[in-house]
């Protein structure tokens, strides 16, 4: 009785014989291909299976006979030697795809790993027992037991991926690369590309990655940006500038353009030609440029420092472009202020105490360790930035007062072998003193309204229209703080004005009129409003004179709730959408007016992403890669800046704007208290340390019972490790002076 044919029939046309007996040949009824041979060829043609003499099928392999298929390449995969070459487990496994995913119905199948760590033993055994059953058995055999076909093809991905898993846990080990890097979306797509060649790959080389390949990035991201310069034809771009000196001592200048929907990289200045003078019109020879390159009619602004030849550009800049503003940077401005106010004699005393107490704690590794036994939080030293470290710094204090005063009553600090000198007493004295810590929380709640405005500023999105109300709060903040005497407020007062005054423009004041929380009798009647608008109207349309009556027209409309603006929706709105979206939304009955209100609103108010853009640059060039050129550095910054943006949402994004429900200029955040037990012993320590040692022998017996107290009230505090004495000696009184001057005089 002649043998029925498997099922693998089904899905081709017999041809006949060569003769009367050759191969028979057969025609496949999916894909068309013709062939000879077998049950065992067809399955290959089907499966997909290579190194048979037969080709692959270029349709997906049928779902009836799917495990049919799979089993049959595993039992051919077993007769021919889990160690086979690597090239021939890549043609086969190229075949099978990973259980029953979407990629066998598409005809796409990753390869799989190689099994290496298998005994031979067991190869052998496993290749004996399948020969010995029939050909259409369900199962493999193995020295183990018996094995579905899935459960082979898990065990070899699942080897494939702990040896690739090794060598990239070398990759970065050797390389010295964060482990952050695998959570990137970069590296899961850059993965899932290797993944999907299915052979053999070293990748590119060193020469094609710093040449050809970073050329051809920097394109793709340029052409990737497009969609989102058109977005600057309706809400505008400011333009930033800062420069920068790298640890060659290179000068570079960053060009970035801003808009509410992100800010985004455009190019880098070497300005470290050898006697190349950095001039105002050096600096707007590029600025133009860029402006031309932009297009004049989209560009709102430009933000710079405030330096000199920064302030000359200016002028250049306002007296050619004319629509075209140059701002200020808020951040650096405010920066400033903090500075001129801490330039105060009274105001530097406190401060430079501050600093005394942080500095006799950090340079001592021993009396650190005593005091993080008994702080959870850090002290921090003062240092030279952009920011009002020393609000940090006093704020910081404040928090971990109990624990310094724990820490200089200890015996831990009486055990110490510097306890004796004079900066550790004038130290210990100064903070046992009440009326320091009232003058240092005195002065924290004056300076939290600009520190809070600063922070207000840094932040990146739609921020100008915040920044006239926000700096008549601080004014208002000011003339009712109640914690210091009227002329020393008056004092900082004056400081605020005269910086306020010095570094606001009109831009501001138009962007001020036109958000619509502002709207108020009060800003109505400011006649300081109502110039700026004069100004900024007449810069943009300096013979239009129809243009100016109509904006006019439709800025009565808005502040007296005409119209669209009228709307209960508009109203209840205005608190809850950005004021782009806002006027996007409820500006239609003013389009004039609507057009301009979206420009102004967009824009930024400081140049701190520049700032944050030198980051980039310290990632790339360090000490031990510092031979960059600046033109492989520009373009290495171009492509990581412009790729963020892009990952973070870019064009599509939404309008971003600082959420000002959150903010509130004058609240300083609590702080924690200590028992007036405590403080009364504080107290008395501070007194018997400050009055004359002339004692009777009843004092002399309640000042060993405060101490004795005072060792038993902080001995319970958690101690850490006992650090060795290292540079236990105290230092010299000029380095000491040194590191408090150059610290104070920022």
């Amino acid at each position: 009785m002649p043998r029925a044919k498997q099922g693998c029939w089904q899905y081709v046309t017999s041809q006949g014989k060569f003769g009367t007996g050759g191969s028979e040949r057969w025609t496949c009824n999916l894909c068309g291909y013709k062939g000879t041979g077998g049950a065992d060829r067809i399955k290959a043609h089907l499966a997909r299976f290579g190194g048979i003499g037969v080709g692959p099928c270029s349709k997906p392999m049928p779902e009836k006979m799917k495990e049919e298929l799979l089993e049959w390449v595993a039992a051919r995969e077993m007769r021919r030697g889990v160690r086979a070459s690597a090239e021939t487990h890549s043609s086969a496994q190229s075949s099978i795809p990973q259980g029953h995913s979407s990629q066998a119905s598409q005809g796409e199948f990753p390869s799989a790993p190689l099994v290496e760590d298998l005994e031979t033993e067991e190869v052998a055994h496993a290749s004996e027992q399948q020969q010995k059953r029939p050909r259409e058995s369900q199962s493999i055999a193995t020295g183990r037991g018996s094995l579905h076909a899935s459960s082979i093809r898990a065990s070899l991905q699942k080897q494939g991926k702990q040896e690739a898993t090794q060598g990239i846990m070398r990759l970065f080990i050797k390389c010295g690369l964060s482990f952050n890097v695998v959570r990137t979306p970069a590296w899961k797509e850059a993965m899932k590309m290797v993944s999907r060649l299915g052979v053999e790959w070293e990748g590119p080389f060193y020469e094609e990655l710093r040449g050809s390949v970073l050329r051809r990035t920097k394109e793709i991201v340029q052409k990737q940006l497009e969609p989102m310069a058109e977005t600057w034809k309706k809400y505008g771009c400011t333009l930033m500038c800062d420069g920068w000196t790298d640890i060659r001592k290179r000068n570079v200048y960053n060009i970035l353009v801003h808009c509410c929907k992100g800010t985004m990289f455009l190019r880098a200045i070497d300005a470290s030609t050898r006697g190349l003078s950095i001039t105002g019109e050096y600096i707007f020879g590029h600025i133009r440029q860029a402006v031309l390159e932009i297009g004049v009619q989209n560009v709102v602004q430009v933000i710079t420092d405030n330096g000199s030849n920064c302030v000359s550009m200016g002028r250049m800049l306002e007296q050619e472009f004319p629509s075209i503003v140059w701002t200020p940077c808020a951040a650096h401005s405010i920066d400033l202020l903090i500075e001129d106010v801490g330039k105060v004699p009274w105001i530097h005393e406190i401060f430079s105490t501050c600093q005394r107490v942080v500095t006799l704690f950090s340079k001592r590794p021993k009396l650190l360790s005593i005091f993080r036994s008994y702080s959870d939080l850090e002290l921090l030293r003062p240092a030279k930035t952009r920011f009002p470290y020393m609000c940090i710094v006093m704020e910081r204090l404040l928090r971990v007062r109990q624990s310094l005063m724990q820490t200089i009553v200890s015996q831990e600090w009486l055990a110490w072998s510097g306890h004796t000198c004079s900066k550790a007493e004038s130290v210990r004295i100064t903070c046992l003193s009440d009326s320091f810590w009232r003058e240092v929380e005195a002065l924290v709640g004056v300076m939290q309204p600009l520190y809070s405005m600063l922070r207000i500023v840094d932040m990146e999105g739609s921020t100008i229209g915040l920044v006239y109300e926000y700096m008549d709060r601080v004014g208002e903040s000011l003339a009712r703080c109640t914690s210091i005497s009227s002329d020393r407020l008056d004092e900082i007062r004056s400081i605020w004005r005269d910086r306020w005054g010095w570094f606001h423009r009109p831009i501001h004041g138009m962007a001020h009129i036109l958000h619509p929380l502002w709207r108020t009798e009060r800003q109505m009647l400011g006649h300081e409003l109502d110039s700026a608008w004069t100004s900024y109207i007449g810069r943009l349309y300096p013979d239009d004179v129809d243009m100016r009556l109509t904006l006019e027209d439709q800025l009565l409309l808005f502040r007296n709730y005409g119209g669209s603006f009228g709307k209960d929706t508009a109203m209840l709105r205005s608190s809850q959408l950005s004021p782009v979206s806002w006027w996007e939304k409820y500006g239609l009955s003013a389009p004039e007016l609507r057009s301009v209100a979206i420009r102004v609103l967009s824009q930024d108010c400081s140049a701190s992403p520049c700032e944050r853009n030198w980051s980039t640059w310290a990632l790339f060039h360090t000490k031990k890669r510092n031979r960059l050129s600046t033109a492989q550095l520009e373009r290495l910054v171009y492509c990581h800046c412009n790729l963020r943006l892009l990952e973070s949402g870019g064009h599509t994004a939404d309008v971003r704007q600082v959420n000002i429900d959150h903010i509130d200029i004058e609240k300083v955040h609590e702080m924690p208290t200590i028992p007036s037990e405590e403080l009364d012993l504080y107290s008395m320590l501070y007194q018997e340390l400050t009055e004359p040692q002339h004692q009777t022998r009843s004092q002399r017996r309640t000042r060993s019972r405060a101490v004795a107290f005072a060792g038993a009230s902080t001995s319970s505090a958690p101690h850490g490790r006992e650090d060795e004495d290292v540079d236990e000696d105290e230092p010299d009184e000029d380095e000491f002076s040194s590191y408090t001057e150059s610290d104070s005089d920022d």
